[in-house]
C-alpha cells in the first residue's frame, strides 16, 4: 500500500554534525506541518545525533523520539525485519547518501511490487544547476521504485530552505537585538581550520575606532565548539585578548539557533548553519568545505552573486575579496576589506541589504511545505 504519510529519511554522517543537523531540522519542520506523518530516521551515526538532540541513546537499534522511529543504519537484521513488515512509501535520501544494503535487498527483490518514491534531497548550493536539477527524474532498476531530485536552494525555482518554527520564532524574537547595535557588537565564529590573526587585529582596531564616539562600545566574540575554536583562541591570545571572547561548549540545535539569531555578524561554515545565516538578515562570511582545485570557490561566488545583487559596486568588491580570501587556504585576510566590512556592519544601509536577502528567501517558502506539496501530488 502506498501511504504518503509514511516517510523514511536516510542519513549518513560525513561532515561532523552538518548532515544530521539538516535531517533533524527537516524532520522537525515536516512534523510541525503535519502531525500525522509517520517518520522514520535511519542514521549511521547515532553518537552524532545524540550531540545535537537530547535523549538519543547511541546504543539502541530502535528508539522513539518526537513520535519518530529512529533506527541504526548498521543494525541490519533489525532494520530489515522492520521494513519487511512495513514497506517504505516515501524515502528521503539525503545528500546522495545511498541506501543501506538491507534496504536495497528489499526494494529490488525480484518479487517486490510495492510502489515507492525515492526523493534525493541534495546539497544546498547557489549554483545555477540547482534550478535545472530540481524535480529532475532519474531511473532505478525497478518499475515500482521511482526516483527524483529535490534541490534546496536560494531561488523560487528550487525547493527553498527549511523554515522550522523554532528558528523562525527565535529570528522574530531577537530581531531588535541583532539589528539595533548600541554598545555591544556580537560576532560568532564557526569555521573550518584557518588563521584568524588578521581578523582579531581588525576587530581590535574596529573596537578602538568605535570607542572614539562611544566609550562603552565593545566587541564580543563567541568561539563555537568545533574545528575552528583552537585557532580562534590562538589568534585572540596573540593579539593581547583585547576584545571580549566567550568559549562556547557544544550546543543542542535549538540552543544554537537561539544564539545565531542574536548575533550582529556571523563567520559560519557547513550547510545547516549557512542556511540559518542567510536567514538571519545580518552580515556574514561563509567558510565552504575545501574541495580539489578550489572548486569550493565556485560555490562561494555563486552565493555571493545572488546575495550581492542589490549591493553597491564597492560593497560587492570588498565582500567578494573577504569571502574569497577567507576560503583560500593559507591566504591572509585583506586588511582593507576587513576594515570596510566591519565598519559598515554597524550601518543600517548595509545591514538592510542582508535583511532584504533574508526576506526574499523566506518569501520563497518553506522547503518542508514544498516537499509535502510535491508528495501530495504523487500518483504511483
Amino acid at each position: 500500500m502506498f501511504d504518503k504519510k509514511n516517510i523514511t529519511i536516510l542519513c549518513k554522517v560525513v561532515d561532523n554534525y552538518g548532515d544530521i543537523g539538516v535531517v533533524y531540522r527537516l524532520a522537525r519542520s515536516l512534523s510541525e506541518i503535519d502531525k500525522d506523518l509517520k517518520i522514520k530516521i535511519i542514521i549511521d551515526n547515532l553518537f552524532a545525533f545524540s550531540s545535537i538532540k537530547k535523549n538519543i541513546n547511541p546504543e539502541l537499534s530502535i528508539q522513539y523520539i518526537n513520535n519518530w522511529k529512529i533506527l541504526n543504519w548498521n543494525s541490519r537484521e533489525i532494520c530489515k525485519e522492520e521494513f519487511l513488515k512495513n514497506p517504505p512509501s516515501i524515502i528521503l535520501e539525503c545528500f546522495q547518501c545511498g541506501r543501506p544494503d538491507w534496504l536495497e535487498e528489499i526494494l529490488f527483490a525480484p518479487n517486490y511490487n510495492t510502489p515507492c518514491q525515492i526523493i534525493n534531497i541534495d546539497y544546498l548550493t547557489a549554483e545555477p544547476y540547482a534550478e535545472d536539477f530540481h524535480l529532475l527524474k532519474s531511473g532505478t532498476r525497478s518499475l515500482y521504485i521511482k526516483k527524483i531530485n529535490f534541490m534546496p536552494g536560494f531561488t523560487n525555482k528550487t525547493g527553498g530552505l527549511i523554515l522550522d518554527n523554532t528558528f523562525i520564532n527565535n529570528l522574530n524574537a531577537n530581531f531588535n537585538k541583532r539589528n539595533k547595535i548600541n554598545e555591544e557588537f556580537s560576532i560568532l565564529i564557526f569555521s573550518y581550520e584557518r588563521d584568524f590573526y588578521q581578523l582579531f587585529i581588525a576587530l581590535n582596531q574596529f573596537q578602538q575606532n568605535k570607542r572614539l564616539s562611544n566609550p562603552n562600545f565593545s566587541v564580543k566574540v563567541y568561539a563555537a565548539n568545533g574545528k575552528s575554536q583552537k585557532y580562534v583562541l590562538d589568534a585572540w591570545e596573540k593579539t593581547q585578548k583585547i576584545v571580549n571572547l566567550i568559549k562556547l561548549p557544544f550546543l543542542q540545535q535549538e540552543e544554537w539557533d537561539e544564539l545565531l539569531t542574536k548575533m550582529n555578524f556571523l563567520f559560519i561554515r557547513g550547510e545547516d548553519s549557512l542556511s540559518r545565516a542567510v536567514l538571519c538578515g545580518v552580515p556574514f562570511v561563509w567558510h565552504a568545505y575545501i574541495q580539489d582545485e578550489n572548486y569550493h570557490l565556485v560555490k562561494v561566488n555563486a552565493l555571493l552573486d545572488l546575495l550581492t545583487q542589490k549591493f553597491s559596486i564597492e560593497e560587492k568588491k570588498y565582500l567578494t575579496e573577504l569571502w574569497n580570501d577567507y576560503n583560500t587556504p593559507n591566504k591572509p585576510l585583506n586588511e582593507n576589506a576587513l576594515k570596510y566590512i566591519l565598519t559598515n556592519s554597524t550601518e543600517n544601509n548595509f545591514i538592510n541589504k542582508f535583511l532584504t536577502f533574508s526576506t526574499e528567501l523566506i518569501e520563497n517558502g518553506n522547503l518542508g511545505n514544498n516537499l509535502l506539496h510535491y508528495i501530495e501530488q504523487l500518483k504511483l
